[in-house]
């Protein structure tokens, strides 16, 4: 147990297009993780940024002790709480505010250099790596490689990437403000979806949105006086998929195993059949199948069927982003996961809320160590504080 407590959740409307800029999205999500955690600006006395935020600080009025940024894409905001555990832990924080804020799509003027709302229309991992140089271009090509590995190795097919489509489709499409909200789908509307890259079509990836989420970790002790329903921060792993470089297994693993989950698994003294939901940090579908196998939820193989069988949708044994997803729910980065994780624990999801959920895996991806795919991971896993 990492005896830190999450006390405050804030997020900004997600969608596209809102035309508010990143600085002004950042600064939304702050209030609203403060006014939810109960906590006066003053008492913050640290901050995590999501990358570079020059003038955030001042804009948002806060006067923290320290502040600093922490970029490993999206496992940043997961790993954002395992730093946070780390400086309450040591004596150097009592609350530690992160936050994030991007408007990829916005149509607002570019108010901060090189970070501003300006309509950026990608997400920033188009030319990382040296595979670049070989035409290795964009996340989409590097999830394909392993899908396509998938496919062949296990037999299955495009339609049980839909199957996952689907799933998270149905989730998104009765939470308001989702991306995919009213607008449910089929097997055969997949398929019919134009191939993007082989073999992931339109509806197997996610979409870049604008929004803001802010989070505030503090102590377990700290929590019970905070407004905020804290959410126990129980157990905690990190792992890096650059190692799988060297072995020639990265395209056969997300990076969960062989450190993250089952060091997070292990310090919350739990296993995959205790999860009651799961919030999985997966852009296009197979990242979904792969990490079902590799947090042993399934065997290997045997996530299309798991799926299949109905066991990630309502009511079934593992209910899986159960928000829509980074699919059909919106892309704010591992904060989509996170932020749907804190809300299923808290009982406070306003759709798809699971029963008596107590315990909630979230995992996080992204970053890189020079070669596209070879992404950071970190696992937490969330639970009701006692």
């Amino acid at each position: 147990m990492t005896g830190a407590a999450i006390v405050g959740l804030g997020m900004t409307e997600q969608g596209r297009r809102l035309g508010i800029s990143t600085r002004e999205l950042r600064r939304r999500a702050i209030d609203a993780a403060l006014a939810d955690a109960g906590v006066p600006r003053e008492r913050v006395d640290t901050v995590v940024c999501f990358g570079a935020m020059p003038e955030d600080l001042r804009y948002a009025g806060l006067s923290p002790r320290s502040s600093f940024a922490l970029m490993s894409g999206g496992a940043t905001p997961a790993l954002s709480v395992v730093v946070a555990a780390g400086l309450v832990a040591s004596g150097q924080a009592e609350y530690v505010l992160s936050v994030y804020g991007e408007a990829f799509t916005g149509a607002t003027p570019r108010l901060e250099p090189n970070h501003g709302g300006g309509g950026r229309s990608d997400i920033g991992g188009y030319s990382y790596g040296y595979p670049y140089l070989y035409g290795l271009v964009g996340p989409g090509a590097v999830y394909a490689m392993a899908a396509r590995r998938y496919l062949d190795v296990h037999g299955a097919t495009s339609a049980d990437l839909a199957e996952v489509a689907v799933v998270e489709r149905g989730y998104g499409s009765v939470r308001p403000g989702a991306v995919g909200y009213g607008e449910p789908i089929t097997v055969a509307d997949h398929q019919a979806s134009r191939l993007i890259v082989d073999p992931l079509r339109l509806l197997d990836c996610s979409r870049p949105t604008d929004g803001g989420v802010a989070i505030v970790v503090t102590s377990a002790e700290r929590a019970a006086d905070c407004a905020g329903v804290p959410v126990a921060v129980l157990g905690a792993g990190t792992g890096h998929n650059i190692a799988n470089w060297w072995d020639g297994t990265m395209a056969g693993r997300f990076g969960a195993l062989p450190d993250a989950a089952p060091r997070a698994f292990g310090q919350a003294g739990v296993g995959p059949g205790d999860i009651d939901v799961a919030q999985l940090y997966a852009p296009f579908t197979i990242a979904t199948l792969m990490q079902l196998e590799e947090y042993g939820f399934c065997g290997e193989g045997e996530g299309p069927a798991f799926v299949r069988d109905g066991h990630t949708g309502p009511g079934g044994s593992l209910p899986t982003n159960t928000g829509g997803g980074q699919h059909s729910g919106f892309y704010a980065t591992g904060f989509t996961p996170l932020s749907e994780g804190i809300m299923q624990i808290r009982g406070d999801a306003p759709t798809n809320q699971v029963p008596d959920a107590e315990l909630c895996l979230v995992s996080g991806s992204g970053g890189n160590g020079g070669v596209q795919g070879s992404w950071a991971h970190v696992s937490l896993v969330l639970g009701r504080t006692r």
